[in-house]
């Protein structure tokens, strides 16, 4: 798969052209009309195959970063080619290279209708992580509606995840968290519900996404998880953890205290890296997971526990801001992919890239004049996010959230990855 970046004048008929492949495939794997204007600046995948397209701007030495090809591989398997007469439109051949493997978590809100948002995924997925079996003070579980996505899971080489929460008409709470860790009743009626659940229902583990604990209870939540993952384990489960983006063992706030990346990284099968919503609905518009943040939380991860435990979160959404930003003021609003490039299509704007942060973004006026500004992540920002689990030999990468529509993601996964399954 090549990813190209569209500039003035392109049409998907001049662009079949160059790279060699039918109108229709590329119509197809980006979800396009056939009459569909394309935007400057937005992205289109391309199904060549072990080739590239020199795009104007490009040197074999960044063909070679971007490929993950040594500049030496690359110039041997075309001999004929000369640095300084490269030009746009040149095809080069690639060398046939080993797909690492990488394990690929998705979460879900189950509502009705979204189980074809997991089916469009599913062939890119190793677990899907059903959000949320929501935990009360008693250690009851509220559970969402998942019949149906658990029955198209059924279908698949897809294993499901119960993911469990302390989640309260739709905010985390404390003290739902605190009340289960002070009684040892409590968390032993929890685990038998969750066993009950996880055996009727085909869920292969557990997630625990327990957020906003605040101070003061990392050492309860630590003998919670340990506890927990006891139990799960005996009966043959496996245990993950989401963990809030942090940078160092000391970060201070309501959503890092409690979460000890070196315990969790010793104690569970795996965790999940919170890598996102650094850009959020009620903060300042920036993106929503700029790649020098990810970065920092990925090496602090790094160095509390090894590699093969660590998931990396990938956003599938952005934010659409009103302008002038207001602290307490309208709430940005959350959009997929191609309601971005909708979007802009609509105000007749280009898309622009923050290179430094790997994010796409632009501004348009509304019809009531307002300014506004969107970050979006597009298939360069996915391209990046894939290179740190690569580079870093990380055990995988997870997306938040499903239901937001981003067909042309799992091609691309595929196209760079082994997707792992289980049997």
């Amino acid at each position: 798969m090549q990813i190209h970046v569209v500039s003035q004048g392109d049409t998907i008929n001049d662009l079949a052209e160059t790279f060699g492949v039918s109108p229709q495939s590329i119509i197809d794997i980006n979800g396009l009309d056939a009459s569909t204007t394309l935007v400057v600046g937005e992205t289109l995948l391309i199904p060549v195959t072990n080739r590239y397209v020199v795009q104007p701007g490009d040197t074999l030495w960044s063909i070679s970063r971007r490929l993950n090809v040594s500049l030496q591989e690359l110039q041997q398997i075309n001999p004929g080619v000369r640095p300084e007469s490269l030009y746009p439109g040149q095809s080069l051949r690639l060398p046939t290279r080993h797909k690492p493997s990488l394990v690929v978590n998705g979460y879900l809100e189950p509502h009705t209708g979204n189980a074809n948002r997991f089916t469009a995924a599913a062939s890119a997925l190793t677990y899907l992580s059903v959000f949320s079996y929501q935990v009360n003070a008693s250690g009851e579980l509220t559970a969402p509606d998942d019949a149906e996505v658990l029955q198209a899971v059924k279908n698949t080489d897809v294993a499901p995840i119960m993911s469990i929460t302390n989640l309260v008409e739709g905010a985390f709470n404390r003290d739902v968290a605190a009340a289960i860790f002070a009684s040892n009743a409590i968390q032993e009626k929890l685990f038998t519900n969750i066993l009950n659940v996880l055996s009727s229902k085909g869920f292969r583990g557990v997630n625990v996404d327990f957020e906003y604990l605040g101070s003061n209870m990392r050492s309860d939540y630590n003998q919670f998880i340990e506890k927990l993952t006891t139990r799960m384990h005996q009966n043959g489960y496996i245990v993950s953890t989401a963990l809030a983006p942090k940078t160092s063992a000391e970060q201070v706030g309501a959503w890092y205290e409690a979460h000890d990346y070196a315990f969790h990284g010793r104690t569970v099968d795996f965790v999940i890296l919170m890598t996102y919503e650094w850009g959020w609905s009620g903060g300042p518009p920036m993106p929503v997971s700029p790649i020098t943040q990810v970065r920092r939380v990925v090496d602090y991860a790094l160095s509390e526990m090894p590699a093969n435990k660590i998931v990396m979160s990938v956003p599938l959404y952005g934010y659409d801001w009103t302008l002038p930003y207001e602290p307490g003021g309208e709430f940005a609003r959350a959009i997929t992919y191609q309601q971005a490039i909708n979007l802009a299509r609509q105000h007749n704007t280009n898309i622009q890239y923050d290179q430094t942060q790997e994010a796409a973004y632009f501004r348009y006026t509304a019809a009531d004049n307002k300014q506004h500004i969107v970050y979006f992540q597009d298939l360069r920002s996915m391209a990046a996010m894939f290179q740190i689990a690569d580079d870093d030999n990380l055990l995988g990468i997870s997306f938040w959230n499903l239901a937001f529509s981003f067909p042309q993601v799992w091609p691309l996964l595929e196209d760079k990855f082994n997707i792992t399954k289980h049997s």
